[in-house]
């Protein structure tokens, strides 16, 4: 082990770069869906600063609390495979199950439902285009 320090810095960026992948896929979904949805033509000030909380909450914020999560699942600082390099060490346990390993798939499927919504609205908003364009003989 010739960079020890290296190794726990980047073991720690792994786990909230899973996190923070799957938390912006959400944030991205979450505002495709916004849009699609047209329940609002105008945001307010504080509107968009409520918005701007939120994504930079689920997306810094979550993925720093797993990471910091993380410390407590850890049976040991990190694991080194050969071609591999470092990667994080998690006691597998139920509590590593919820503090650590669940989130990405759960943010994933919660991102996923939101491109279900987003796609069906969108497809909605055809439709009825659609249907104008021919009501108007254009």
């Amino acid at each position: 082990d010739v960079a020890p320090i290296w190794c726990d810095i980047t073991t720690k960026l792994r786990i909230g770069a899973d996190v923070g992948n799957a938390a912006a896929s959400v944030c991205l979904m979450r505002q495709l869906e916004s849009i699609a949805a047209a329940r609002q033509i105008h945001f307010s000030a504080s509107d968009r600063r409520r918005q701007r909380t939120i994504d930079l909450s689920l997306g810094l914020g979550l993925p720093v609390l797993i990471m910091i999560l993380h410390t407590v699942v850890q049976g040991h600082r990190y694991d080194i495979l050969q071609r591999v390099g470092c990667i994080a060490a998690v006691y597998w346990s139920y509590p590593a199950v919820f503090l650590v390993t669940i989130w990405p798939p759960f943010l994933l499927t919660l991102a996923a439902v939101y491109g279900a919504l987003a796609l069906r609205l969108f497809l909605a908003r055809r439709y009825q285009f659609a249907k104008l364009l021919e009501s108007s003989k254009s």
